[in-house]
């Protein structure tokens, strides 16, 4: 069983399937989502864009699924983006491919439709089905089932019937109301521990439809930002409308009322973000207006142990949670399921040896992606200061210092693990050169003052004193 039937449990279901496994069962708590070509997909409030980078799109490669999920795709080139004096700014790309974006409910129907079309006797997924309860033992896995709505709380679910599995997968998130989660956590045998830390830099956000005229790059992220800290950032859809998220902080008060009226609405936009206006209907602002703030997730991830013996093991979200901002989310996630199946292939299916085996792969990677995330999420000291470091050490001596963290990340053949290691690595010689370059003025200054300064002084001391 995999709980979880968001894009980190279907592309495990299908993993499996193509490696020989049948009778795989898909829990999901919510309820099925439209159609992948569904004219839903216009609306700007029914999902968020998730943008899949080299990480990513080598997975779904993998299992067969490319063709069909980058046909629902936008393709981002760069950015446009205006900062808070007005001025708009190009700057296009430069990778070795480019990265596709897709609505997060989308790529889900995508994932389900090729279950549907591919692994119909293998696979079978279940909806309105959220999982209550976990419990390990000798005989198997038993997971206790509750029927569940679109606005499902899993905290409120009440059991409803028992199912029995040899293993199971939890997919569902990094939260102690997922069953799997809290009992891995709970479990003295397992070893799991379950990390939060606490929000220091909260957002939420509000979205709106942008309509780009004919003659503007439908390629382009495009950004803007206020100086006291609200942005606006819009990504593309295949139907080419933007959808734009407005992120604030939750305790400016005064910007978010003026978010939930549509007359001040409009005004913070004239006012703020002037450039959007022309491309926004009167109706969008309204239906933003009465629209409800979402938030962004807190970071947390699971150390020591991914895995309960050869019985379950924890992927995705569950443990790595980051924020949504360099689309490190859903890639990490199927990268896990790359690692899970070639620790299956190693051990030859054998899962007492593949899971534990997994999880010493994997949760160090997760580790550090969450610590790397959490300093990007700190400001300028922690976030723009070394990637301006970053930049000026590796343009002067490139065959000595990598880039910076962001461009790393993109790099699907270094793990996150070895990311951290080299840019400590990175930092400890960028110190090193700084202290050595700040010694070496330190004592030139010295030597210019004892051969000039101080016998002009002396001089002048001596004349004084004539």
């Amino acid at each position: 069983v995999i709980v979880g039937g968001g894009p980190t449990g279907l592309a495990c279901a299908i993993a499996l399937a193509r490696r020989g496994w049948g009778n795989i069962e898909v829990w999901e708590r919510l309820a099925k989502p439209p159609s992948s070509d569904s004219s839903v997909w216009g609306d700007a409030s029914r999902s968020y864009n998730v943008g899949l980078s080299g990480r990513g799109q080598a997975v779904l490669k993998d299992l067969g699924v490319f063709d069909a999920v980058i046909d629902k795709c936008a393709v981002v080139k760069g950015r446009m983006d205006w900062g808070p004096n007005g001025e708009p700014k190009e700057r296009l790309a430069n990778k070795t491919y480019d990265t596709q974006v897709i609505q997060r409910d989308r790529l889900v129907s995508v994932l389900v439709e090729e279950i549907e079309k591919k692994y119909a006797g293998k696979i079978s997924v279940s909806y309105d089905v959220a999982c209550v309860g976990c419990e390990f033992g000798a005989d198997g896995v038993t997971l206790e089932r509750g029927a569940c709505g679109e606005n499902c709380d899993l905290a409120a679910a009440r059991a409803q019937g028992k199912t029995v599995t040899p293993v199971v997968f939890g997919a569902e998130g990094n939260t102690m109301h997922s069953a799997v989660v809290r009992e891995m956590d709970r479990n003295a045998a397992c070893g799991a521990k379950v990390i939060k830390f606490p929000n220091t830099n909260p957002r939420v956000y509000k979205t709106i439809p942008i309509h780009l005229p004919s003659d503007m790059r439908k390629d382009l992220n495009y950004s803007a930002r206020t100086k006291a800290g609200v942005a606006l950032e819009c990504l593309p859809t295949k139907e080419g409308l933007l959808i734009g998220i407005m992120l604030v902080k939750p305790e400016d008060e005064e910007t978010c009322v003026k978010l939930s009226n549509k007359e001040s609405l409009k005004t913070f936009f004239d006012e703020h973000f002037p450039m959007f206006v022309p491309w926004i209907k009167d109706e969008d602002i309204e239906s933003m207006a009465n629209s409800k703030f979402f938030g962004l997730p807190s970071f947390g991830y699971v150390d020591k142990s991914l895995n309960m013996g050869g019985q379950g093991a924890l992927l995705g979200d569950a443990i790595h949670t980051v924020k949504p901002y360099f689309g490190l989310g859903v890639n990490s996630a199927w990268e896990d399921v790359k690692v899970l199946v070639e620790a299956l292939d190693d051990a030859n299916g054998n899962t007492s040896v593949a899971l534990p085996h997994y999880s010493k792969k994997r949760a160090a990677d997760a580790k550090a992606l969450v610590d790397l995330s959490r300093s990007f999420d700190g400001g300028f000291m922690t976030f723009v200061l070394p990637l301006i470091v970053d930049s000026i050490f590796n343009k002067v001596a490139p065959w000595l210092f990598m880039p910076n963290t962001i461009q790393m990340l993109q790099r699907e053949e270094w793990s996150f693990s070895a990311i951290a290691k080299r840019k400590w690595l990175d930092r400890f010689m960028q110190g090193t050169v700084i202290m050595s370059f700040m010694s070496a003025v330190g004592y030139a200054a010295l030597q210019l003052t004892r051969q000039y300064v101080w016998p002009f002084v002396a001089r002048a001391l001596l004349r004084g004193g004539a």
